[in-house]
This record gives C-alpha cells, structure tokens and sequence, in this order.
C-alpha cells in the first residue's frame, strides 16, 4: 500500500515539529554553560540599565542636584521611590520622601511613606518638570535616561 502526498507530507511535517520541541527542549535545560566564571567575575561592572529611568533635581541656577528613581511596585500610578540622601540639602522634607504619584492632571506627587505630598511637580518643557508645592520651595526634575518615544 503506498502512502498518498498529503500523507507523506503530514509525517514529515510532524516529525519536524518534534524535531523542533526536542532541540528547544535541549535549548533550555539547566545544564552549566560554558562560563569562565574566573575571568566573568573580574570584569567590572559599568554603568547598569538598572540605573535608568532616573529624573534629576535641582535648584534654580543648577546650583545643587540630586536622583531620584521611581521603582515600579505594580499599583498603577504610585511607585515605590529611591532618592538619593543629598535631596535633603536642596529641601530638607525631600529626604523624607518615599513614593512616587502620577497624577491625572499630568502632575507628579513625592510623597512620604504616610501618604503626605512633599513635593508637587507640574509638567514644564520637555522631559521637565517644576514645582507647584509648596510655594516657598522652587526645584525642577528632569528625566535622565528616559525615552521620550
């Protein structure tokens, strides 16, 4: 009995798939890469994408600056916040800060761990922003490594 093309063509086809699964199987398995783990470990590390985004302040005229990194913590809208501890020399509340808030209205919001907003910025140009709050602070932020696409 002779096997029809359809027929032949539907087994080569199915061994190719199987073909496949194995080579990815074998693709992701656990096994030790070869690593030289002596030469990988003296190489010293450069500056990390983990680093980015990141968003500068600074007071007016650029005196004093400092970074602050929001860190996504999966509530939309709020974000976990690292600030650099030299922040408190621009505005000493701001050391305190904790959390970042994107607001509807385009504003950003850093606040300290109760809740409490420190400082308000308001979009400026750009990748800019100011503040709006307090009145008797002026600080502006601008994005370092952020894509503006």
């Amino acid at each position: 009995m002779l096997l029809g093309k359809t027929t032949c063509l539907g087994f080569v086809t199915a061994a190719a798939v199987v073909a496949m699964f194995l080579d990815f199987a074998t693709f992701t398995s656990d096994e030790d890469a070869d690593v030289d783990t002596q030469t990988t470990a003296s190489v010293a590390p450069g500056a990390s994408s983990l680093d980015v985004p990141r968003f500068v302040i600074s007071s007016p005229g650029a005196g004093e600056s400092c970074k602050a990194f929001p860190i996504e913590n999966g509530t939309p809208g709020h974000n976990a916040l690292s600030i650099d501890s030299s922040c408190g020399s621009l505005y000493q509340p701001l050391a305190n800060a904790r959390t970042w808030r994107n607001n509807e209205d385009g504003t950003i919001d850093l606040a300290d761990n109760l809740g409490r907003t420190i400082v308000e910025f308001s979009p400026s140009d750009g990748l800019a922003y100011i503040s709006i709050e307090p009145r008797t602070v002026i600080l502006s932020m601008s994005a370092e490594g952020v894509n503006p696409l």
